[in-house]
């Protein structure tokens, strides 16, 4: 028995645990699950998430062909029709259709590889790997803005395989050459942003044709013929998209290719510029993003999220490099002696990363001059090209495959754990995008039209002023279908920090946005402070409100002219909150009982507004800031219960520094309103002295 296992040790320590290329795929899904699939469930819409929802649910379904008129993709409407249709407005369909659409991407990119250089598998995995994490782009988490573009990636990468295999495979050529110029016609008609790596298929074509020994004439003749029907659809496409897309309405024009004809009216200075943003956006391609995800936030470890993407990110760079060590290369030494593979894999990598941004670069976009954050979907094309140079470079600088294995594996780790940190502020973002949204429908079951809401400065992250103004428009129901928006959304301190006395005394509002347009005016609007961060509800403020100290200057000054008049106790039809976009919040909490409150005490349901106390008592619920003691104040006051009263007056001051501005006016207000009595007498002249209330 002692020999038997001597045996079986031997042989097992032999033969250590090898993987098979066909691995490929799950260790590549399993890389793009840890890095955007743990927090799935936890994210939400934003940003331009929010018009595409906002015309699918409020507007209608087929009111999408005109937002995507405006858009300048008219035909991406499809896409959308059918996706609402099928996932519904809850975000976790769209998340997992995404990824699942990005998945594709990366699967098909890999056997674009393996097509290429059939001998080198350990090279396709390696560049199909780093294309999963490449740190350029930051938007995934849009998952219903992205859907178009990820679509678009797909089916690219199907038309280039295929073109790969009506080469590698010619008994089965006209087969995979239909599919190629399908998918290069589907993806061009969705979405321009694949465009400019177009331009890389006849140096594909080169390197595939380039096998066969020919000359290279006939080589070349042979590349131009076989490129020649997909430079036909390429054309056919810009034509079209500067010369016949239609538009909807006279004058309006988006993504207009300006750079393309100033080069014709200025064409020494717009090449001189195209230039510049092109070396600028090819250097910040390659190199400048890692700089990103070498960042000392990852260990602030004192923060808990940190902590755990530190150690997912270890586990999942040991996991990969136990894997990359045991992993079949497939590699063809012979080819390797006649050409290395880093040759033929940096110049081509080097031509789709400069092709890419084309899109953005004839508009007059830049990849690194732009806003970091938005601009990243602007290189989304050169991902395939950048990770094809850095494994080159990598095979090219560093003879010991042990040395490079582990350099790829710091890259690939630290790129994960930079996606897990920003995907963790969208998750953040997302929580309290539903916080603000189920209190604002708890306060205010129904607002007005043309109705602007304005707050100090913009109060969710990763959104913005219109988006936040569309999420508002998918909370209440819309009794038209025009392409005007009942409400809108206002940063103070962006828009209107030199215009405040305008606001004051009445200053129209008009936003355009092409497919979206408000009109109001400052008079018909809600003033609202939210900083849950500090513990706080929602407040929707009055006029009376001007002299609460927590609240920033600017909210302060403004709060004059919130009207709370536009807040209706209900919709004019039957209507429920929107769940499947917002979720559920649980109404076991404070901030329920206080908007409820609050809500009550706009319209003098004093009794409810006790009813409320109580309720919440019983629950051991209570407020955090003294602010929010104001609704049960008045309600105890004027419903008789001057010892209730006082004691919550006492509370607030209690908790909150400077609640005296605001607590000595209600008083005021309640003395003035109130029928006299001793209790009443009482309850005044010991608020005044224990509050320190002036005459």
């Amino acid at each position: 028995m002692v020999n038997n296992f001597n045996l079986l040790k031997n042989r097992y320590l032999a033969s250590p645990i090898r993987f098979s290329s066909r691995t490929v795929p799950f260790a590549l899904l399993a890389t793009l699950i840890m890095a955007f699939g743990l927090l799935v469930k936890d994210l939400g819409f934003y940003q331009d998430d929010w018009h595409h929802i906002y015309f699918g649910h409020t507007l209608g379904i087929s009111r999408m062909w005109d937002m995507f008129l405006y858009d300048g993709r008219p035909l991406a409407a499809v896409l959308y029709i059918i996706g609402f249709k099928v996932l519904g407005f809850a975000p976790l369909h769209w998340h997992i259709s995404t990824l699942a659409l990005r998945a594709l991407t990366i699967l098909f990119t890999w056997l674009i590889f393996r097509g290429i250089w059939p001998g080198r598998r350990r090279q396709a995995a390696w560049a199909a790997l780093l294309f999963v994490v490449y740190p350029i782009f930051k938007l995934q988490p849009l998952a219903v803005a992205y859907t178009v573009h990820w679509t678009g990636y797909l089916l690219f990468v199907i038309s280039i395989w295929a073109m790969v295999q009506s080469i590698r495979q010619p008994r089965w050529y006209w087969g995979y050459f239909g599919l190629a110029l399908l998918t290069c016609g589907l993806h061009l008609a969705f979405i321009e942003y694949f465009s400019g790596v177009e331009l890389a298929r006849p140096f594909i074509l080169r390197l595939l044709l380039s096998e066969e020994g020919q000359t290279t004439r006939r080589r070349l003749i042979k590349t131009l013929r076989q490129w020649l029907p997909y430079l036909l659809i390429w054309v056919a496409f810009y034509i079209y998209r500067i010369y016949l897309i239609p538009q909807p309405e006279p004058g309006y024009a988006r993504n207009v290719p300006a750079v393309l004809f100033d080069l014709f009216s200025a064409p020494l200075p717009t090449a001189v510029k195209l230039v510049q943003d092109i070396l600028q956006d090819v250097l910040y391609l390659l190199v400048n993003v890692w700089s990103n995800v070498f960042t000392p936030d990852l260990f602030k470890i004192t923060q808990p999220a940190n902590l755990k993407i530190l150690l997912i990110a270890s586990a999942a760079g040991l996991a990969l490099f136990f894997y990359l060590r045991r992993l079949e290369s497939g590699e063809d030494e012979a080819n390797e002696t006649r050409q290395p593979w880093h040759r033929s894999a940096l110049w081509l990598g080097l031509v789709l990363t400069v092709v890419g941004p084309i899109p953005a670069w004839v508009t007059g976009q830049s990849v690194s001059q732009d806003n970091p954050l938005w601009s990243g979907r602007l290189g989304m094309a050169s991902m395939i090209g950048a990770s094809l140079v850095l494994i080159a470079v990598l095979e090219f600088l560093v003879d010991d495959e042990k040395v490079r294995t582990i350099l790829l594996v710091i890259l690939v780790a630290f790129s994960l754990s930079w996606h897990l940190l920003y995907t963790n502020q969208y998750r953040w973002s997302w929580d309290k995008q539903t916080w603000f949204f189920h209190q604002l429908y708890w306060r205010a079951p129904y607002i007005e039209p043309n109705t602007a809401l304005l707050s100090d400065e913009e109060i969710f992250p990763y959104m913005g002023e219109y988006p936040t103004a569309f999420a508002l428009g998918n909370l209440y129901p819309k009794y038209d279908r025009s392409l005007s928006v009942d409400y809108w959304f206002y940063s103070l301190l962006r828009r209107f920090n030199e215009k405040r006395a305008d606001l004051i005394s009445g200053l129209p509002f008009e936003y355009e946005i092409g497919f979206g347009r408000f009109s109001g005016n400052s008079l018909d609007s809600l003033v609202i402070h939210f900083a849950p961060e500090m513990d706080q509800c929602l407040w929707v403020l009055r006029s009376e409100d001007t002299q609460i100290r927590a609240l920033p200057a600017i909210t302060r000054e403004i709060a004059v002219i919130s009207d709370l008049e536009r807040i209706k106790p209900g919709a004019p039809e039957p209507y429920t909150f929107p769940t499947e976009i917002f979720g559920e919040r649980s109404q076991a909490s404070w901030c329920y009982f206080f908007q409820k409150a609050d809500l009550a005490r706009q319209f003098k349901d004093w009794g409810r507004v006790v009813e409320l106390w109580q309720t919440a008592g019983e629950k051991q619920l209570k407020p955090h800031n003294g602010v929010e003691y104001l609704p049960f104040i008045e309600g105890f006051a004027y419903q008789g219960d001057w010892q209730g009263a006082q004691e919550l007056t006492l509370q607030a001051n209690k908790l909150t520094l400077a609640m005296d501005k605001i607590l000595c006016p209600t008083w005021q207000r309640i003395a003035a309103e109130t029928a006299p009595s001793p209790e009443r007498e009482q309850a005044i002249a010991r608020i005044k002295d224990k509050v320190r209330c002036s005459e």
